[in-house]
């Protein structure tokens, strides 16, 4: 459509409502699937306790084993943390623990609006301004979720003959249908394969992703590091089980919390997986815990959500501390801002070959 004095065209208002639309419906279903989430989880806790008869016949809490899981939880932090600095470093990216936490909690607010992209591209853009190029923070990113996804099938397996039982499946089949599944994303992490994916990006994009070639070894020590942030989390909400007088199995009741964690980080609608984790984790309890002493876990289920977050926000406000104060913070987040246009720059070979030094001497 032409303007009426033939200078130019005049955008239809049909078209440029269409990003707005793009973003608004996903944000309005995530929304709607976090709130009908809790909406269910608090309608049952506030069944449990008036049958029980109050939530003092309900509960036997425990508040020094409530500071011991938030302490074992703020540890898991830390080891989060230093997942993201193995994952740069395998990647040809070398930053601090310091920095690392800052980078991994700060970028943490992200996580919270749907679709997950925010906490991504705030990580991606922290990690350049603490000294780590884009080709090398985006292999880092590619392999932590690919790992996040992977740990979190591990720490699946010990509940997989529950699960299998409920779902009416073979358990040896349904273990052997998992090991599959994480052999095939192990399998996506192998270089040659990141080698195609960025080609293709070229191709398409004409954008130059290429990083330096970490090794396929290299990538696989990787597993024990992710595996060490979940076994963390598991026992932190076990110790919170306890606290609240739900008593689990230690090799079980440590698989709960990672792999419910897991299904709200596939979830990509719901913000941060607020609804939908705590809903997995009330399913997956259910398995595992005789009837007689099931009143307690929606409960259980809601106080996590408050646990973790109530968690994240010290970490964060420690992260703000570590990267001088929130002033510190803001200009960071400007200058990722501001560099946000030269993300379609191709990267100069001193880039990639200082990337490749930097591997050499943080893999030996």
């Amino acid at each position: 459509m032409t303007s009426p004095d033939g200078g130019g065209s005049i955008p239809c208002a049909g078209a440029a409502n269409k990003p707005l639309m793009r973003r608004t419906i996903p944000l309005m279903l995530g929304i709607l699937l976090t709130l009908v989430s809790i909406y269910y989880l608090v309608r049952i806790s506030l069944a449990n306790v008036r049958d029980a008869g109050g939530l003092s016949a309900l509960l036997d809490f425990d508040p020094l084993l409530l500071i011991a899981s938030m302490i074992v939880l703020q540890i898991h932090f830390v080891s989060a943390a230093w997942s993201w600095k193995r994952a740069c470093a395998v990647s040809g990216g070398r930053i601090s623990t310091r920095s690392a936490y800052s980078i991994q909690f700060i970028s943490l607010l992200g996580k919270y609006i749907p679709g997950k992209v925010w906490a991504a591209v705030g990580k991606v853009g922290l990690s350049r301004h603490a000294g780590v190029s884009i080709q090398s923070a985006g292999r880092a990113l590619v392999l932590e979720t690919l790992f996040i996804v992977i740990c979190s099938l591990i720490m699946a397996l010990p509940l997989t003959p529950t699960i299998s039982n409920r779902l009416g499946m073979d358990p040896v089949l349904f273990t052997a249908a998992l090991g599959l599944l994480i052999v095939t994303l192990l399998l996506t992490a192998h270089p040659g394969t990141h080698r195609r994916f960025t080609r293709l990006i070229r191709k398409v994009a004409g954008r130059d992703l290429s990083c330096v070639d970490p090794g396929f070894s290299n990538i696989l020590k990787l597993i024990p590091v992710y595996l060490t942030v979940y076994l963390l989390q598991g026992m932190a909400f076990h110790l919170l089980a306890l606290s609240f007088g739900v008593h689990l199995d230690f090799l079980p009741g440590i698989a709960l919390f990672p792999t419910s964690v897991g299904v709200g980080f596939l979830m990509l609608l719901a913000p941060a997986g607020i609804g939908v984790s705590e809903v997995a984790l009330l399913w997956l309890m259910r398995l595992i815990v005789p009837t007689s002493e099931q009143g307690a876990l929606p409960l259980l289920a809601l106080a996590s959500r408050l646990w973790l977050t109530v968690s994240e926000i010290i970490a964060f406000a420690t992260a703000v501390f570590l990267r001088g104060g929130w002033r510190a913070v803001r200009e960071a987040m400007s200058s990722v801002r501001e560099r946000g246009g030269e993300a379609g720059e191709r990267p100069d070979s001193a880039g990639v070959s200082a990337d490749c030094d930097s591997l050499d001497e943080d893999m030996r």
